[in-house]
């Protein structure tokens, strides 16, 4: 067997399969594709048919001009931009009197791009209707088409723009794709005019070394998707490393680039070489050896070491989720409890509760001992058996003569709250106990957590309160304040996206504080998404952790 996976795999691996859209719970009315609109496309996800519907078109707009842009330097706080990515990839019934406002469908795309990754919003617009009617929306498809080299996908946009179309950018475009065809002399026209238009030196020194067949230039690093695509088109072999301000979901997409990685087939040779390697290359390796089922014991350690390197990103949370579906086939044993408390904490984000609860059990008692069965031993007037006989070396099956070394008391309290929050079993006695000996040294951290789960209606220790009711206001407490106001108006009024995207952005504002989560997840549970609270108070518990 040979073990070779592409970056492009090994994307797909990581984050899982392209968002389809939402299915409608009711009967099913054919319409016109035509008559289709733009938010009506989304992921499939639990929030309402009316999370869009809900809310006024220039309402929703201006919380969408708050939220980071595409091209800034995105979101601070990970479990709020993870929030405010499934919200913005919903799909529901355009905002009441907002039909074929690509504007505003734009700015939601724009917004769920700087959110996350350049994945889920490709494929969302691929399979938007009328793309060809706004050139903001296109672009953003365009864009995230050349950054993830589907560059058929986004010349078929640039040719079939309706509006827009002498613009520097469509300029750019197509002299781009001009060139892929081999028309380079109609593609150095287009280009002439982008320049003429628009001062590009980036995309001009690509577009040369391209067309002239040079190398990639040294001083040209890439900022934009289409100047991603010509540096991969330049060097496909090489790995593409982005202008340092480049925005994030661009760094991201560049991780694709690079050779195929192959590993040995020996599969314990390929973890080594796996562990050897660097950045997106050892995570794509390390996925490709996680999801084999040839060895499962080998798979827990390259899903260790993905952890390992998710908790050095700041991205556990988020790696944690997208993996927790290969934890389900791999055996407790002593060797892969070594790595089970971030195993509890990635099923409980998964929403697995009771094979979190299996492996937080391992974890305090030991690996379970695999006992055979009594042998039946004759039978006794057809009663039943006489006698039961354990079998030649039985008693080797015994508890082991080391005690068993469980975690740290401390890590012990944050898994019981993990899986508790995961269950929904806030209001306990024991969760009162778990927060209680949490709070014993809070740090702003885990005082953020408490608050948002006493919003919730769990039962915080007196003291959390009074440090939380006393605690001096931050210079930056004005936006925070501000966000909680429209919030409240969101809430009024019933508007369930706009309330999603408030909390993300009040925990953006207040820089993951106790209020800020406090004020998020009141918000959230007033609008309806109790769960998301929950599992936005998960996320952050998970990241303190691991």
């Amino acid at each position: 067997m040979r073990w070779t996976a592409s970056l492009a795999l090994a994307g797909a691996l990581a984050f899982g399969a392209a968002t389809l859209a939402q299915q409608p719970s009711g009967p099913i009315q054919a319409e016109e594709l035509g008559a289709v609109d733009p938010f009506q496309i989304g992921s499939r996800n639990v929030f309402p048919a009316n999370i869009w519907s809900s809310s006024d078109p220039d309402a929703l707009r201006a919380i969408l001009r708050e939220l980071p842009a595409s091209d800034g330097p995105g979101w601070q706080q990970a479990p709020a931009a993870r929030l405010a990515e499934r919200a913005l990839l919903a799909s529901g019934s355009p905002p009441r009197g907002g039909r074929d406002d690509f504007a505003l469908a734009a700015l939601r795309a724009d917004r769920a791009l700087a959110a996350g990754r350049a994945e889920p919003v490709f494929e969302l617009l691929e399979r938007t209707p009328r793309l060809n009617e706004s050139a903001a929306l296109s672009r953003i498809h365009a864009e995230t088409a050349f950054a993830l080299g589907e560059t058929r996908s986004a010349c078929n946009t640039a040719d079939s723009l309706l509006r827009g179309r002498d613009e520097a950018y469509w300029l750019r475009a197509r002299a781009v794709c001009l060139a892929i065809e081999g028309n380079v002399a109609a593609a150095d026209l287009t280009a002439d005019l982008a320049r003429a238009a628009e001062h590009a030196p980036v995309f001009d020194a690509l577009y040369d070394a391209f067309t002239l067949e040079r190398g990639l230039p040294s001083n040209a690093a890439p900022s934009t998707g289409i100047e991603l695509a010509l540096a991969t088109l330049i060097a496909p072999e090489a790995r593409i490393t982005p202008a340092g301000d480049a925005p994030p979901w661009l760094k991201r997409a560049a991780d694709r680039t690079g050779p195929p990685i192959a590993l040995p087939e020996m599969l314990d040779d390929a973890l080594e070489a796996a562990m050897n390697m660097e950045a997106a290359d050892r995570a794509a390796a390390l996925a490709a050896i996680a999801q084999q089922d040839l060895d499962r014991l080998i798979a827990a350690e390259a899903l260790a070491a993905r952890f390992d390197d998710a908790v050095s990103e700041g991205r556990f949370a988020e790696v944690a989720r997208a993996y927790a579906i290969e934890i389900e086939t791999i055996p407790i044993n002593a060797q892969t409890l070594v790595h089970g408390p971030r195993f509890v904490l990635a099923l409980a984000l998964d929403g697995d509760v009771e094979r979190a609860f299996r492996w937080r059990e391992a974890l305090l008692d030991g690996p379970p001992v695999d006992r055979p069965e009594p042998l039946m031993n004759g039978f006794a007037n057809g009663q039943g058996p006489a006698s039961l006989t354990p079998p030649p070396g039985f008693a080797s099956y015994d508890e082991p003569e080391e005690p068993w070394d469980s975690p740290p008391p401390g890590v012990m309290v944050a898994l019981d709250m993990a899986i508790a929050i995961a269950a929904d079993d806030i209001g306990s006695g024991p969760f009162g106990a778990i927060l209680a000996a949490r709070a014993e040294n809070a740090t702003p951290a885990r005082l953020a957590q408490l608050a948002g789960l006493a919003a919730l209606g769990a039962s915080v220790p007196e003291e959390v309160r009074v440090r939380l009711m006393t605690a001096e206001p931050r210079e930056d407490a004005t936006r925070e304040a501000d966000l909680a106001g429209m919030a409240a108006l969101s809430l009024v009024n019933r508007s369930r996206g706009e309330a999603l995207l408030q909390a993300a952005a009040i925990v953006e504002a207040g820089n993951g504080s106790a209020r800020s989560y406090a004020l998020a997840s009141y918000i959230l549970a007033q609008a309806g998404h109790r769960d998301d609270a929950l599992l936005l108070i998960l996320q952050a518990v998970a990241e303190e952790t691991a």
